[in-house]
């Protein structure tokens, strides 16, 4: 393989592995892998609205995907995003439901306080690494549990909007919705931000000397500390940041879906994340690419269901099992290899 198109093989790979189980999953739930897949494809690029929908989840899968590779560039397991992302959510939607002010003002506050909450939240696990040398997949598992329950309990409680039929706080004024990119769509300028993060991490992360110093704490943390990068603080920095990537997401849902938040703002975008990240080979660009083709998925799951018999269960075993394969193919494999 030349060293031009060595950058290409992990998410080629990763693409076709994706197609291929998925395809493996449809015939062993009884279905036509090409009429599921037709399917799939009417269903999220079948017209106008379908493409708007596919963007929306490609959207909110963008940020908790960055928010994972953010982490992962520094060697380390963030699975939290779920978390960071609530979080940054429910920050976003008390904040915008209290604001007073014009849009102007309050758009900018709103997605503010959504990277504030998702860093915070991601800080905690960075100081249990850093400071008590703490697991981070443990943390971070453990802290998704505890934001899950934690904002289920204030907007069931004490937070929760008079004139809210479900779990949320109060909707947001009009003038602090994020503008629409399409009318009469739920397309939000959420995604321009989304592109313009992934081009900047991708310039960060290859042309910087904090990126250089992520590379280094990731794949080589030895001589990193040899080098004088401090790995506690790298560690620490890495998981807020990632936290914030993966919040500032939060609050664009609030900000430019749903306009309040509720505690099924997300059916899990901070785990499909870390496969959109791995089948992006953690390179913003491609996770870029990745993130569109999990929106897919997302967007046409329902379609498969109803007109190809493919139960949509199927998408969440495909993407469950690309965590694994990735995973392993990522952290295992080169640790096996050098033993």
């Amino acid at each position: 393989m030349t060293a031009r198109m060595r950058p290409f093989a992990g998410p080629v790979t990763g693409a076709v592995a994706l197609i291929v189980v998925a395809a493996a999953a449809m015939l062993l739930a009884g279905a036509s892998p090409i009429a599921g897949f037709a399917a799939l494809l009417r269903g999220a690029l079948g017209g106008p609205h379908q493409v708007s929908e596919t963007l929306v989840q490609t959207t909110s899968l963008l940020f908790p995907s960055l928010a994972v590779a953010f982490a992962f560039r520094a060697g380390l397991f963030n699975i939290g995003a779920e978390g960071q992302l609530v979080m940054g959510g429910l920050c976003a939607g008390l904040a915008g439901a209290a604001l007073a002010v014009p849009g102007w003002v309050a758009i900018p506050l709103i997605l503010f306080a959504g990277a504030a909450g998702g860093a915070a939240w991601g800080g905690v696990a960075g100081v249990l690494r850093a400071r008590f040398g703490g697991n981070e997949v443990i943390a971070t598992l453990m802290l998704n549990i505890i934001a899950a329950l934690l904002a289920n309990y204030l907007v069931v409680g004490p937070l929760h909007a008079p004139d809210a039929t479900g779990a949320e706080t109060s909707e947001l004024p009009r003038s602090s919705w994020l503008p629409l990119l399409l009318p009469d769509s739920r397309l939000s300028v959420a995604l321009l931000f989304g592109i313009a993060l992934a081009v900047s991490l991708a310039y960060v992360f290859r042309s910087t000397a904090f990126g250089y110093a992520l590379r280094a704490a990731g794949d080589a943390p030895e001589a990193a500390r040899r080098a004088g990068i401090d790995l506690r603080r790298t560690a620490l920095v890495a998981m807020a940041l990632s936290g914030a990537i993966a919040g500032f997401g939060g609050a664009t849902i609030v900000a430019g879906v749903l306009h309040r938040f509720n505690v099924a703002l997300s059916p899990g975008y901070g785990f499909i994340a870390i496969a959109v990240a791995l089948v992006g080979g953690l390179d913003p660009l491609w996770i870029l690419v990745a993130s569109f083709a999990f929106g897919i998925l997302q967007s046409g799951s329902l379609s498969m269901q109803a007109y190809a018999h493919v139960p949509k269960d199927v998408v969440t075993f495909v993407e469950g099992l690309a965590i694994l394969a990735l995973a392993t193919r990522r952290f295992v494999a080169p640790r096996t290899a050098g033993t």
